[in-house]
C-alpha cells in the first residue's frame, strides 16, 4: 500500500507526508540490512565498533520494521485526527518544551511535530514544525 505522499501544491511535504516518507526509508533500510545478512534478528553477533554491537543487535531489522509499522499507524490516526498545527511555533521565546496541546488536534499535532524531531537535519524538514 503506497502511502499518499502529502504534497502541498508547492510541492513539498506537509508534516504527516514528510513522515511516512521518513518511515518508508527507514523500512526500506532495515529491510536492506535483514536482507544483505540473511538475518532479520541480529543477536550479539554482529560485526561492529567496540562497544556498539549492543546497540547494533538492538536495532536489528526486525525491532526496526515493527517500529516503522507502528509510527505509520500513529501518523495515520494523527492524520485521521486532524491535526491542528497552528499549535506548532506557538511556543514562546525562551520556552525549552511544547506548549500543552488543549484538545485531540492539537495532540495529534504535537504528536506528529515529536515524532518529526529526529529526522530534523533532513532537508524536507520544516523549522516550522518544530514543537
Amino acid at each position: 500500500m503506497d502511502a499518499d505522499p502529502g504534497l502541498e501544491p508547492d510541492l513539498e511535504p506537509d508534516l504527516d507526508g514528510f513522515l511516512l516518507a521518513r518511515i518508508a526509508e527507514d523500512q526500506r533500510l532495515a529491510a536492506a540490512a535483514g536482507q544483505a545478512t540473511g538475518r532479520q534478528s541480529w543477536d550479539g553477533d554482529v560485526t561492529a565498533p567496540r562497544g556498539a554491537a549492543e546497540h547494533v543487535a538492538h536495532h536489528d531489522p526486525a525491532r526496526v520494521l515493527a517500529e516503522c509499522a507502528a509510527k505509520r499507524r500513529l501518523v495515520l490516526a494523527c492524520r485521521d485526527a486532524g491535526p491542528d498545527l497552528h499549535l506548532l511555533g506557538a511556543r514562546p521565546a525562551g520556552l525549552d518544551f511544547p506548549v500543552p496541546p488543549t484538545d485531540r488536534h492539537q495532540l495529534a499535532a504535537l504528536t506528529l511535530a515529536l515524532l518529526a524531531l529526529p529526522y530534523a537535519a533532513h532537508p524536507d524538514y520544516r523549522p516550522a514544525w518544530r514543537p
